[in-house]
């Protein structure tokens, strides 16, 4: 893994972590097969809220958990049929009346690592009060936990493969394993199409651990970055604020991090920049995107001074390649945008946030040995909701 023994990471403090990035596009195998063999069921079970018209589908989580959401909702929005949402269960159960009705068949979409987060937990109980109107539909690495144990007649549960459970602090192979059971949940009707999309994603992920990491490795080695912000449209927002949040969590805070769209990036977040940024830009193939990013990426090189550009790409672009510091490209045989590509690319953003972590004389697995932040949510407090919806 990442041309390490297991043992070498694990002396480093990184076993977990290195593990757990790079196992990956195994896991996105047999997670494909459990959707496969729950489909009929879940078709089901799902078909129950979304043959109303005015059905709702809220993905909901927190941190990574909800940056799930947040990933799948612009994929699954493409879909008309289906009206879905992200809100994350910090604000569900702090306002459940703003996302419930009762007159509103609902389906809540809980992720959850460990299943075990407080919020999370709280979030199916106060929905549960506030409306009769709703089903749960829990995806879950812990077969252990809350989640993945609650019985009751409302409520399905997807336990992905056990080695999902990260037992490091940062969430990665439970991110996009979460992230792609959704996804094949609600295309239940393509699933035997998306399976050799799938296969060509987890080669282009194993070739990343084999090869394509170093690009990475060595980038970091050659420029000590303190800043770093990553962009992207649509699904790959989402893949880009988890990306930061990665950075931040594995840095143990050492590097500001910063997420936003190349659009959006414009309207004040620029400042950010300094002689010790990174900027990485996410590139899609919609020829109409991608002139926006290209924009984006053009000005941000007239305007260089000192910090570096990285630009990930699906496709072979010299135009870019020629503006960029390092350029990335994601190889497929064929052309793969249809959310599944995110599991390659939050790869890239796993594995920046890991070497920064190693270059900061910090262990990958344990960042935070002052326990600021935890693997669990720790001190949060539940309190009683009396109000009417």
């Amino acid at each position: 893994m990442f041309n390490k023994d297991i043992n070498e990471w694990v002396e480093l403090g990184a076993g977990h972590t290195a593990q757990e990035i790079t196992q990956q596009p195994k896991t996105w195998i047999k997670t494909y097969d459990i959707i496969n063999n729950l489909k009929d069921e879940l078709k089901n079970f799902i078909s129950d809220v979304i043959k109303h018209d005015n059905h709702r589908i809220i993905f909901t989580g927190a941190g990574t958990s909800k940056f799930v959401g947040n990933t799948i909702k612009p994929v699954l929005s493409r879909n008309k049929t289906l009206n879905v949402d992200s809100v994350g269960t910090t604000d569900l159960v702090v306002s459940p009346e703003l996302y419930f009705n009762e007159n509103i068949p609902t389906l809540l979409v809980s992720f959850g690592r460990s299943g075990n987060s407080p919020e999370s937990i709280a979030a199916v109980d106060l929905v549960d009060q506030i409306s009769n109107n709703v089903k749960h539909l829990s995806i879950t690495c812990n077969h252990e936990g809350k989640l993945a144990t609650k019985e009751a007649e409302n409520f399905f549960v997807i336990k992905l493969p056990e080695e999902t459970n990260d037992q490091s602090l940062a969430m990665t192979s439970s991110y996009s394993n979460m992230y792609l059971a959704a996804l094949l949940a609600f295309n239940l009707n393509k699933i035997d199409n998306l399976k050799e999309d799938l296969e060509i994603v987890s080669k282009a992920g194993m070739k990343f651990n084999n090869e394509d990491y170093a690009t990475l490795e060595t980038l970091l080695a050659e420029f000590n970055l303190e800043r770093l912000i990553y962009l992207g449209d649509a699904q790959h927002t989402g893949v880009a604020q988890e990306s930061a949040l990665k950075a931040l969590e594995l840095s143990g805070g050492k590097v500001s991090v910063m997420h936003n769209t190349p659009l959006g990036f414009r309207h004040g977040p620029k400042s950010f920049i300094n002689k010790k940024t990174l900027i990485t830009v996410f590139l899609q193939n919609d020829p109409y995107v991608r002139k926006y990013q290209k924009d984006l990426i053009n000005e941000i090189k007239a305007q260089q001074d000192g910090y570096q550009i990285l630009a990930v790409d699906f496709q072979k672009d010299p135009e870019i390649e020629a503006l960029v510091d390092k350029y990335m490209v994601i190889q497929y045989n064929k052309d793969i945008e249809n959310g599944l590509e995110v599991l390659n690319l939050v790869m890239i953003g796993q594995t920046i946030a890991f070497y920064k972590s190693l270059m900061e004389d910090l262990s990958p697995d344990n960042p935070s040995p002052t326990g600021v932040i935890n693997r669990i949510v720790q001190g949060v407090v539940i309190y009683p909701y009396n109000k009417e919806a």
